[in-house]
């Protein structure tokens, strides 16, 4: 409604960005669509924006993001990475092996196996995790899940800091157990738990809210854990006494865990926020938490295909113009990284065009190009022109 037609009729608009997906092959699609997204994302331009956060806000301190998992977006810390043994293994391989014997219809249940012994071996199939009385059994229950161990190695880092920490749990026994092990193993007591059976207001002074957790919470002098639900957790809250967050058990949808880190990351923050995701790793195969991250990873990179680039530059009249850049300009460094991948195109056929002096330069139109981006006759002769742009640091992979 705000510009009739602007991406044409429907029936051009399907032809352009909704059947190229629709016929991708299978080890096809992904790239397709984002190929198709950012194609979608560029012709919409600056009549599409959005206010980023990081870019908005004076003042915010600096996030750091760290996973377990040699990955190209986040930040490795091996510490968060550890492989299954004993019991934990024993228990994942075995929702491994029943599958097969399975019928169909058992895969999400399988899937959900898979996801609680990743967490904790005894909380498979409405196993007993309870919190032993002594020391000594309270560290064999936890030293049964070697995700646990990673996140008492992170814990013992942060208390060194005498920082605050929110774990993030969906599993409602599990949030139980960590309340009550973690908060005896540190001489905290209980911790507080948020999630759906939190009250938001109560008539009785002594039923705690989530407003007075948090505020015990921060009150607190040094080290504090506090444990919460994702979902619970996702609009509403300020926890900026709290610089660490650890995305324990990870949400499906990524913009809930995004929603969730920002209960720290806000205005009012003075801290640099650390955001840590343990992975529990199979010695064998790809594990359960590897793929999720995968998955979770991917959703992301759509998104932002579609909806969030690294910058919005309006530049109607291409890579010059008043808009642009001059004609007798230097680029530097810092402006490439602020060019789209067409006008980087753009450039280098410019500039190729100039350092062979070519009679003629050609820049191939927008879409599927079948790999040139330029073409350039030099003495009678063709010389083709691919290029490769990246704003995240890293190539795809083959692709590249």
């Amino acid at each position: 409604t705000a510009c009739p037609e602007y991406l044409g009729g429907y029936q051009e608009f399907r032809s352009k960005y909704i059947t190229p997906i629709l016929q991708a092959a299978s080890d096809e699609i992904d790239g397709v669509r984002d190929r198709v997204g950012r194609e979608l994302r560029i012709q919409v331009g600056a009549i599409m924006l959005r206010r980023i956060k990081e870019d908005n806000l004076d003042g915010l301190p600096e996030k750091f993001m760290y996973v377990g998992v040699d990955d190209t977006d986040w930040e490795y810390l091996p510490e968060l990475g550890r492989t299954m043994v004993d019991y934990q293994l024993k228990v994942y391989n075995g929702a491994i092996e029943s599958i097969s014997d399975s019928e169909p219809n058992h895969v999400l249940g399988t899937l959900q196996r898979l996801r609680s012994s990743s967490l904790h071996p005894r909380l498979v199939d409405g196993g007993s995790l309870n919190c032993p009385k002594s020391d000594r059994e309270l560290n064999e229950v936890l030293f049964e899940s070697e995700k646990i161990k990673s996140l008492l190695e992170l814990l013992n880092i942060i208390k060194s800091r005498q920082e605050k920490c929110i774990i993030f749990a969906v599993n409602k026994r599990l949030q139980t157990f960590l309340s009550m092990a973690l908060g005896r193993k540190y001489g905290l007591g209980p911790l507080s738990i948020i999630n759906g059976d939190a009250k938001a207001v109560s008539k009785k002074a002594s039923t705690p809210t989530r407003k007075s957790m948090i505020a015990d919470f921060e009150a607190k002098e040094g080290f504090n854990i506090i444990v919460m639900s994702p979902v619970a957790a996702g609009v509403g809250l300020t926890v900026v006494g709290a610089n660490n967050v650890v995305h324990f058990e990870r949400h499906w949808n990524p913009a809930k865990e995004a929603q969730a880190t920002d209960r720290v990351y806000r205005i009012g923050q003075t801290k640099d926020v650390n955001i840590y995701i343990p992975v529990l790793l199979h010695p064998e195969m790809e594990s359960f938490d590897v793929n999720l991250h995968k998955l979770l990873s991917k959703k992301t990179q759509l998104k932002d295909s579609v909806v969030t680039p690294e910058e919005v530059v309006p530049m109607p009249e291409g890579i010059t113009g008043s808009k642009g850049f001059n004609d007798d300009q230097i680029i530097s460094s810092e402006d490439l990284k602020k060019l789209s991948w067409q006008q980087f195109e753009a450039l280098t056929v410019e500039v190729m065009s100039k350092e062979l002096n070519a009679d003629s330069a050609w820049l191939a139109s927008n879409g599927a190009d079948k790999g040139s981006d330029g073409v350039l006759l030099v003495n009678n002769k063709l010389v083709l022109i691919q290029n490769k742009h990246t704003i995240r640091g890293a190539f795809d992979g083959y692709k590249a």
